[in-house]
């Protein structure tokens, strides 16, 4: 083997490329290429994950199906209906529950998913009332999410003969909407079974409902003098049918109220009822 003192040739050939300008020339252009495609690397990284870039999630809830589409057209996301619910407290077709919530923050072309109120009213089957007491018919519509409607009396016995929805005779198991008022044809036995309109001027809500209740009629409409009220304060200023206004009630009549606040309305109704009854 060649060699240059007691070195091997090689190896001196090697320590000289290394001591050389140029070899160093082409270790940092080396290095400094390498960290430019890491750092590029990074830089495309960020872009495709959108890193730093956020959207905050816009408040859907009241739109309107249709109205959506236009509306995501001011913000990176996206959107998905993916269930429908019944709600009697919300317009029919609009959104009603969103994730992620309101203010949240998320990636651009992030799905929000959507669940809005259904177009169509939820229907349930019409159980059969014949035969049955007022009381038991109205318990009964109550578990099935109807109301009792209009009660008319005929000459027969007190149980419900005939049961009707909207002007029609209604049959058992029948597909209606929900919250429908099912209007009843009752018998009646005698007048010696009329139940005397109470004055429920005065009283609360609550009281009014069991004052009904203990006298076997029906709280019907609850209307408030000026909304919203506090139904644990208001009480009764109107009512209908008024005291005076016939000789009785039938078992399971309806009457409806009127609610306020207002202490004048209140005690020019007491004193108005209490002046009729004492004539």
């Amino acid at each position: 083997m060649l060699t240059e003192g007691n070195k091997p040739f090689k190896y001196m050939s090697l320590i000289s490329n290394i001591k050389s300008r140029k070899f160093w020339l082409h270790i940092t252009i080396a290095s400094i290429t390498g960290l430019a495609l890491l750092y590029g690397g990074f830089l495309l990284l960020d872009v495709y994950t959108q890193h730093d870039q956020e959207v905050e999630v816009p408040d859907f809830k009241g739109l309107y199906i249709n109205d959506l589409d236009k509306f995501v057209e001011g913000y990176s996301l996206k959107y998905e209906v993916v269930d429908s619910v019944y709600s009697k407290t919300s317009a029919k077709g609009t959104v009603v529950e969103q994730d992620p919530q309101p203010g949240s923050k998320v990636k651009n072309e992030r799905v929000i998913y959507l669940t809005v109120n259904a177009l169509l009213t939820k229907k349930v089957k019409m159980p059969n009332l014949i035969d049955l007491s007022l009381k038991q018919a109205s318990s009964l519509l109550e578990t099935y999410g109807l109301k009792i409607g209009t009660l008319t009396y005929v000459e027969g016995l007190p149980p419900v003969m005939q049961q009707k929805c909207q002007g029609r005779s209604i049959t058992e198991g029948e597909l209606i909407e929900e919250g429908s008022k099912i209007d009843l044809v009752l018998g009646k036995s005698n007048e010696d079974e009329l139940i005397l309109i109470p004055d429920l001027s005065g009283y609360t809500l609550t009281e009014a409902r069991n004052l009904l209740t203990s006298k076997r009629l029906l709280l019907g409409v609850v209307s408030e003098d000026n909304p919203p009220l506090d139904t644990l304060v208001a009480k009764v200023w109107k009512q209908n049918p008024e005291i005076e206004s016939s000789e009785g009630l039938y078992d399971g009549a309806r009457i409806d109220i009127w609610l306020t606040e207002s202490e004048t309305l209140i005690q020019d109704a007491i004193l108005k009822n209490t002046e009729e009854e004492n004539e």
